[in-house]
C-alpha cells in the first residue's frame, strides 16, 4: 500500500508514462466515473460493522471488475487508533477481493486540509473517506497493434 499525503507541492508521477495528445482511431475511451463514499465507526473502535462492509463489498466488486481502478483510503487523523480503522478497511477489501496492495492507496491529509473538513463533517474523527478516481481507459494499444 502506497502512503501519500496531500500536502505534498510536487505531483506523483512516473518516468515511464507519456500522455498521449491524440486518441487513434481504433481506440475506444471508457470512462469510469469517480466514486465515493464515506464510512463512520463507533467512537474508540477498528471493527467493521455490517453497513461498513456492505459499503465496502461494493467498491470491492467495482475494483474486482474493473481492474485499471484504484481506491484512495484517506482520514484526518493520526493517532494509533486511526491506523488501525486505515488497515482494517484496506485489509479487508485486499483479502476479501484479492486486490492488489498497489491498487489500494491510504492518504493521510495535512493540518490546513484537515481544518477544512471540520467545517463540512460533524464527525470528522470517526469517518474514512473511499475514494476511487476517475479512470480513462484507452483500449487500443497502437504500438502492439492490439486491444
Amino acid at each position: 500500500m502506497a502512503i501519500h499525503s496531500f500536502s505534498q507541492t510536487n505531483p506523483i508521477s512516473h518516468p515511464l508514462v507519456t500522455e498521449l495528445n491524440y486518441y487513434p482511431e481504433q481506440g475506444m475511451l471508457v470512462a469510469f466515473p469517480t466514486h465515493y463514499d464515506v464510512i463512520y465507526f463507533e467512537n474508540n473502535s477498528s471493527q467493521l460493522t455490517i453497513t461498513m462492509k456492505t459499503i465496502l463489498n461494493n467498491i470491492g466488486y467495482l475494483l474486482d471488475t474493473y481492474k485499471e481502478t484504484y481506491l484512495v483510503i484517506t482520514l484526518h487523523t493520526s493517532d494509533d487508533l486511526a491506523y488501525d480503522r486505515l488497515y482494517s478497511v484496506a485489509d479487508y477489501i485486499a483479502m476479501q477481493f484479492k486486490i492488489e496492495q498497489e491498487r489500494i492507496q491510504i492518504m493521510l491529509t495535512s493540518q490546513e486540509e484537515t481544518k477544512h473538513y471540520k467545517q463540512y463533517e460533524k464527525n470528522w474523527k470517526n469517518s474514512i473517506e473511499l475514494i476511487m478516481p476517475k479512470t480513462i481507459i484507452v483500449t487500443y494499444d497502437p504500438e502492439l497493434g492490439m486491444y
